[in-house]
């Protein structure tokens, strides 16, 4: 099965596969990984297209890395930022 031409899924599985990764690649698109995820995992639980479906859950947690970088990076520099207003301008 080929999710970038559909065609009229054939069986419950299939057509519940599709549903699954256009969900994915819904809130993937939109940057909300976890929730894409998620729905990755469902679709993979169904043993379908399992190369690709690892490739995009790889992808999240890729990006889900960097996200936390991010993060830990910019909460350090507030902190700091905040430890030097208080220690001086107050």
């Amino acid at each position: 099965m080929d999710i970038s031409n559909p065609k009229t899924p054939s069986t419950v599985a299939e057509h519940d596969f599709l549903d699954f990764m256009q969900h994915g690649n819904d809130f993937f698109k939109i940057e909300l990984l976890r929730p894409a995820k998620s729905w990755y995992k469902k679709a993979l639980k169904l043993n379908m297209e399992v190369d690709l479906v690892k490739k995009r859950i790889a992808e999240c947690d890729r990006l889900l890395a960097f996200e936390n970088k991010v993060v830990r990076i910019v909460v350090s520099i507030t902190a700091v930022l905040v430890l030097v207003y208080l220690l001086f301008f107050r």
